[in-house]
């Protein structure tokens, strides 16, 4: 593969409609001079359930959900935004039932969410207008969420992973708009500090992402893929085939990696997706996504297993003189990446984020309709989904 092939236009605005409804879930930033780097001005705040700085809007009013982790087959979060600010809904229940544990207006969106625990979460968002990066927690199940600071040196949110309930890291852009900043805390969240990494950029269509498969062993993806086994005192840098940008990772093991490569573009049959894998902690990557018929992104990816992932993202079916039919897809491997198998999914027209529990069959899926939010669960790892209701404000 050689940039020729994938049409990368590093850093260009992209026009097309997929990058427009990715750019509203919170997976593209804007790079490069947009708006100046801003202080995180927020004080550690506690938030009760219930008594948020905003009424919990109504599912009518999210527009999509961009986030979601599964602590078990029964307990899961995930991240929302809407004309009225920013959400985070959990299940107990495997995901027949959901409802509003916090609710904003501080935050554009929820772009990354990650739980440790039936008890413990994190999740990063991007204050209004996206003026500074900061931290959600609770480690009461959700009853109470509390606001913690990022770092200066992150500017934006990214993506976070924890290796245990007290350490995790982040990934996101530095005040450049246009390098990656990595920040990690030892205390659950409450706390972080910048880490120093090799210089990494990406391209607008594959963000960074960062995935912890314990405290010593990280991967980060962008146009290189660096990784630490010794918890970030060193990192070491590896070119991706092709030099092509590496965005949403998972590592379920020390060992075991996969990454997604998306290309955007104006014209979906010009779009590209690419599916990578790594078997040595994220030193080196091959494509293991044969040409997949009318896949138009992947946004997300999860592995319960080393060798059984379900990443989800959007198709299309072509139709003449343009209007494509948008649909939600998913693609799933046994076999630790060799052979996948898609899944149409209609009750979607994109989704554009995943997670399923370890060692378990049970996954949830998060997206945007044509009407709004949608919120999908599967107990076949993807093989197929069901749509459930949104929960009432």
């Amino acid at each position: 593969m050689d940039r020729e092939r994938h049409g990368l236009r590093r850093r260009n605005a992209v026009t097309s409609r997929q990058a427009g409804r990715r750019r509203g879930a919170g997976r593209l930033w804007a790079i490069g001079g947009l708006m100046a780097a801003a202080a995180v001005g927020i004080a550690a705040l506690a938030v009760p359930a219930g008594a948020a700085p905003a009424k919990p809007p109504a599912p009518a009013s999210l527009t999509a959900i961009t986030a979601v982790s599964c602590a078990s087959a029964t307990h899961c979060w995930a991240g929302a935004f809407g004309a009225k600010g920013s959400a985070i809904i959990a299940t107990a229940n495997g995901g027949a039932t959901w409802r509003v544990q916090y609710a904003t207006t501080r935050f554009d969106d929820v772009s990354s969410i990650d739980c440790t625990s039936a008890a413990h979460c994190l999740a990063v968002a991007d204050v209004a207008e996206g003026a500074s990066a900061a931290f959600l927690e609770t480690t009461d199940g959700g009853a109470v969420w509390s606001a913690h600071a990022a770092p200066r040196q992150l500017a934006l949110a990214g993506a976070l992973s924890c290796a245990n309930g007290s350490d995790c890291w982040a990934v996101g852009l530095a005040p450049d708009r246009f390098h990656a900043a990595v920040a990690r805390t030892t205390d659950g969240g409450r706390v972080w500090t910048a880490e120093s990494i090799p210089a990494l950029v990406t391209a607008m269509s594959s963000p960074f992402s960062i995935s912890c498969a314990s405290s010593a062993d990280c991967v980060v993806t962008g146009e290189a893929a660096l990784t630490t086994t010794n918890g970030g005192k060193t990192w070491a840098k590896h070119a991706v085939p092709g030099g092509v940008p590496l965005g949403p990772v998972t590592c379920p093991s020390t060992r075991d990696c996969y990454a997604v490569f998306n290309v955007t573009s104006a014209v979906p049959t010009n779009e590209e997706t690419f599916l990578y894998t790594s078997t040595n902690g994220g030193a080196t990557w091959k494509d293991v996504l044969s040409d997949p018929r009318h896949v138009a992104g992947l946004g997300g990816i999860s592995c319960p297993t080393t060798t059984t992932c379900v990443a989800v993202g959007d198709g299309y079916t072509p139709r003449r003189g343009g209007g494509d039919t948008l649909y939600g897809l998913s693609e799933l491997t046994s076999t630790g990446g060799r052979h996948w198998a898609q899944t149409t999914v209609a009750k979607a027209q994109g989704l554009f984020a995943d997670s399923c529990a370890a060692a378990t069959r049970h996954c949830i899926a998060g997206g945007q309709t044509s009407a709004g939010a949608v919120i999908l669960r599967s107990a076949n790892d993807g093989r197929t989904w069901t749509s459930e209701p949104l929960p009432k404000a």
